[in-house]
């Protein structure tokens, strides 16, 4: 069986995104070839591993278990390969991630006092996808990360930044937003906007499952982006839980506001790495961090 790295990156692409246009856009492939990656990997491990028709895209069970297998896999192997990098180039690179674009200015501060300290590492910045709130840490796209919420982290040291009041995004014109601030009990009844994510801890945090008493609660649409959640409030479909900060980066255009939730619990932020990631640069990065985003003038 001669399964080679591109398939398993093809797989795991395609189950982060679920739809073969964005995930051909991320490979930088067309998605005839993407679509013919997919068939040889299905070819050489003798099973179907992905159901695709015009509407829908889903893995088989046999593509979830290969997933889980292949992405320990498949970030080795790339981590390997950025160790041999490193190891061979005249600067040492670092890779901050980030779970949303904002959070760069955000950074901005910690950035500027690394470089100065440290002018012979090369940054680089990583913007992960929504579903993955660990800002690329797990498979190594990342070397520290810049995370915020509840989440899934075994293996990922987090250090505390600051945190952020969390409230309700919803449409200008809706009945609540004439409120100064909404209670949980009427946030909890609204219909949610979701993005869809894998970590249910991830997931939990944001449906405010907590206070559900194990009651899911009602999703109105799914989205695969922050922007199609903006765009979806705004049209009146739904609500979500987010800081005030997120809805005036990305809420304003689509007619979204926000309003304070009392007994929502904030939104707090961490620098973060791989448990075992003990490189200078790495360490230097978090403690610079730490200086520079615990300051709340650094981030307001």
């Amino acid at each position: 069986m001669d399964v080679e790295l591109r398939h398993l990156r093809a797989l795991l692409t395609v189950a982060e995104e679920l739809n073969f246009t964005r995930a051909a856009q991320r490979l930088h492939l067309s998605q005839q070839a993407l679509s013919g990656q997919i068939r040889q990997l299905e070819d050489r491990v003798g099973t179907r591993l992905v159901e695709r028709d015009t509407r829908h895209v889903a893995l088989t069970l046999a593509g979830v278990t290969l997933c889980e297998q292949a992405r320990p896999l498949l970030a080795g192997a790339e981590q390997a390969v950025a160790a041999a990098r490193a190891a061979g180039a005249q600067r040492t690179r670092l890779t901050i991630g980030h779970i949303a674009p904002q959070n760069r200015r955000r950074v901005a501060p910690a950035v500027r006092d690394f470089s100065d300290a440290h002018p012979e590492v090369e940054l680089i910045i990583h913007f992960a996808t929504a579903p993955d709130p660990l800002g690329g840490l797990r498979d190594g796209r990342a070397d520290v990360a810049v995370l915020a919420g509840e989440f899934e982290h075994d293996g990922i040291e987090l250090r505390p930044l600051f945190s952020e009041p969390r409230g309700i995004a919803l449409a200008a014109e809706h009945p609540l937003a004439a409120q100064p601030e909404v209670s949980l009990a009427d946030f909890l009844a609204e219909p949610l906007v979701e993005v869809l994510v894998r970590d249910p801890v991830w997931r939990d945090f944001w449906i405010a499952a907590k206070h559900r008493g194990g009651k899911p609660p009602r999703i109105a649409t799914t989205v695969q982006w922050l922007d199609g959640m903006f765009e979806a409030i705004g049209a009146g479909l739904g609500v979500a839980a987010t800081p005030a900060s997120l809805v005036e980066e990305l809420g304003s255009a689509a007619g979204v506001v926000f309003r304070p939730v009392p007994g929502l619990e904030p939104l707090d932020f961490w620098i973060a790495r791989r448990a075992d990631d003990n490189r200078p640069q790495v360490l230097q990065f978090l403690a610079a961090a730490e200086g520079a985003m615990r300051n709340p003038a650094t981030h307001g």
